[in-house]
């Protein structure tokens, strides 16, 4: 067998390292075992070739709690398996219970992502029976799942009996295999079933040899296996540990320098200054201040196996860890040294205890005494880690020595080249519509799984542009999407478009009468008030002055008085005649204009809300809604290919490569191309 070769940056970043840290152990720090950690063989590999004798650490973080559903109401099952979308389980977080299929992915294709893309969700959702279903369908993690804990109560990971979660973990192993054993040509079938049998046996088998095991002691027997099985020989030089073991917390450990970093925190002449910084270095992400977990909260918390994790907090001489149910463990302490902390915590709650930072600051602890080997993307708040650094530093605080992180640049889908066509994948829908065929080689899958990722981008952007149904419609023909003729769709809304712009015309022509007969109203109150104004100025010219005459003669019967009273008589009637008759027609006229509006509202109405009316407006929402969803569809597959291939192309679950290459040549092809980078934490 020839050499193997690797990338030059994995000779130079090694020998790098072995001048500079020579007695340094490498950490391998991962959720789960059955992801993307144990990958990081390929740099073992790397190791072997180039300082065999370094020391590599593969942990199980174990001390963060299990992932639970805000909204899960506890069933008979203790864990159970779920998805993640924008609707039903968004906000879910799991990492120590997760595992996706062949090219699955955790990104989630979110409501607001698809909104950008021009997708009006309101629209989508008409007409649907169920819109919650849709969303959770439309938004879907593709090929990924998680397992939550169902009951009353939280637990770390290092606290899930895998007695209790056993069940569960098996059935994911099932579903995973065989999501990615329909991505396999009929070919590679059988090893697809193999690797389910080996995994659900290695898993099975540890369960029954250790019935009091926890989930973390099952994945610290799973990570040298898996190694085993890529490196295709027991790797060397490889130990297995947990967050609580490595951070164990009492008198006799309270002195390595991993809890160095801590001790910033505690001596009164740096504690104000290293507050201030963690809070700065959060400000602006979804991280909490220390404020927001009460007074003298600091950045570490402690862990008790069996009770949980709480923050520490110090205040006012008071120590407390905030657990679900708190926990003072002094009243009256002066504490200015890890020293005094260490011997108060073995004191009160014993020697089992962990002190585990808060995201920001778990690296720094153990970046004191070991080098980091993350995935690229992985612990995405790394930076935040370097300001809270860089700002203890320029505070002038001792802070110690850390190892700079080491990146690992993985391109498991440029490696795919090893394979030729050897291997041909039956792509998803989502990867289909990306590359425009259903099949595909390996060596294809290969050349053009970055042009697909632009071609995603480019079918967001122009989805997003398609604004009016007559745009959209065009598109969604262009894009064939199978089973689904949408220029008969469109034919079909431009006809009822079309009836109901008839039934408008017809409507707006009924409504222009209308306007006509109010204009005659309008008009004819005009002319009632022009008549009765010229009723009074006729009163006040001719009858008026009679009426004051005779009002001046005190009345009585004189020929006088009813010559006058004559002569209004005959004016009074002749003005009824002149006046009041005419206002009176007018009045007439009034009516029967308002009774011709009536009836000719009720003809409008009875064409825009007419059976014609409402079945061509139900066929306009009708196609305008499975339109929109055909778009939502095109968009939530775009997403998942924009995001999930660049994604599972730095950090491929470890089980896929037995799984699509059991000659092991993609693996090969992956350590061989791996890039390496430093990520140093401080400034020199």
């Amino acid at each position: 067998m020839n050499e193997p070769s690797f990338h030059p940056s994995a000779a130079d970043m090694i020998e790098n390292l072995r001048r500079q840290f020579p007695d340094t152990p490498f950490l391998a720090l991962g959720q789960t075992a059955l992801w993307d950690e144990p990958t990081k063989a390929a740099f073992r590999r790397a190791l072997d070739a180039f300082w065999p004798e370094a020391r590599l650490i593969a942990a199980a973080h174990d001390s963060d709690y299990f992932a639970k559903l805000p909204v899960h109401a506890p069933g008979a099952a203790k864990y159970v398996l779920v998805g993640h979308d924008d609707a039903r389980t968004r906000g879910l977080w799991s990492a120590a219970g997760e595992m996706s299929g062949l090219f699955g992915s955790e990104d989630v294709p979110t409501m607001a992502r698809l909104e950008r893309a021009g997708v009006s969700l309101h629209r989508a959702l008409r007409g649907l029976d169920d819109p919650a279903a849709f969303l959770g369908e439309i938004t879907m993690a593709w090929s990924w799942t998680g397992i939550v804990h169902a009951e009353w109560g939280r637990k770390i990971a290092h606290d899930v009996p895998l007695s209790d979660i056993l069940p569960t973990l098996l059935e994911q192993i099932h579903w995973a295999v065989n999501e990615s054993r329909a991505c396999v040509d009929e070919a590679h079938e059988r090893s697809a079933q193999a690797v389910r049998d080996m995994l659900c046996g290695w898993v099975s088998a540890f369960a029954e040899r250790h019935p009091a095991a926890s989930l973390s002691d099952l994945y610290r027997d799973l990570f040298p296996r898996l190694y085993d099985l890529l490196l295709s020989a027991p790797p060397a030089n490889l130990s297995t540990s947990n967050t609580l073991r490595l951070l164990k917390f009492n008198r006799a450990t309270a002195g390595l320098p991993r809890f160095a970093f801590v001790d910033l925190f505690l001596r009164p002449e740096t504690r104000h200054a290293a507050v201030n910084a963690y809070n700065l270095a959060v400000a602006g992400s979804e991280m909490y201040t220390l404020d927001r977990f009460g007074e003298g909260a600091l950045p570490f918390d402690l862990v008790i196996p069996g009770h949980g994790r709480g923050t520490l907090r110090i205040h006012d001489a008071t120590v407390t860890a905030d657990l679900d149910k708190p926990v003072t463990l002094c009243d009256t302490c002066d504490l200015t040294s890890i020293h005094d902390l260490a011997d108060l915590v073995e004191r009160e709650l014993g020697p089992d205890v962990a002190l585990v930072g808060k995201a920001v600051t778990l690296i720094p602890m153990l970046a004191a005494e070991y080098i980091f080997v993350f995935h690229e993307g992985a612990s995405g708040y790394t930076d935040r880690t370097r300001r809270l650094v860089h700002l203890l530093q320029e505070r002038g605080a001792p802070v110690p020595d850390l190892r700079p992180i080491l990146r690992v640049r993985h391109n498991a889908w440029d490696a795919l080249d090893a394979l030729g066509e050897s291997v041909s994948f039956r792509l998803p829908e989502h990867l289909a519509q990306a590359f425009g065929r259903t099949t595909l080689p390996a060596s294809e899958f290969a050349a053009c799984w970055r042009c697909a990722v632009r071609q995603g981008e480019k079918r967001l952007q122009e989805l997003s542009e398609a604004r009016s149904p007559r745009d959209l419609f065009a598109y969604l023909a262009r894009a064939a999407l199978p089973g689904e003729d949408w220029n008969a769709r469109a034919q079909e809304h431009k006809g009822a478009r079309v009836r109901l712009l008839g039934l408008w015309d017809r409507a707006q022509a009924i409504q222009g009468r209308v306007y006509t007969l109010y204009d005659q109203v309008r008009q004819l109150r005009r002319e009632v008030q022009t008549l009765e104004q010229a009723k009074g100025d006729d009163f006040r010219a001719r009858v008026k002055p009679l009426r004051e005459q005779l009002f001046h003669l005190g009345g009585g019967e004189t020929d006088t008085t009813r010559a006058l009273e004559q002569q209004i008589a005959a004016l009074q009637a002749e003005r009824a005649d002149r006046f009041d008759r005419e206002i009176r027609e007018r009045h007439s006229q009034v009516r029967f204009a308002l009774a011709t509006v009536r009836d000719l509202k009720e003809k409008r109405l009875a064409l825009e809300r007419g059976p014609e009316a409402i079945k061509a407006r139900e066929t306009l929402q009708r196609i305008e809604a499975e339109a929109e969803r055909a778009r939502a569809r095109l968009a939530a597959n775009a997403v998942r290919v924009v995001q999930g291939l660049p994604h599972t192309n730095f950090r491929p679950s470890a089980w896929w490569f037995p799984l699509v290459d059991p000659s092991g040549a993609w693996f090969r092809r992956l350590s061989e191309t791996a890039e390496y980078y430093l990520e140093p934490l401080r400034h020199v």
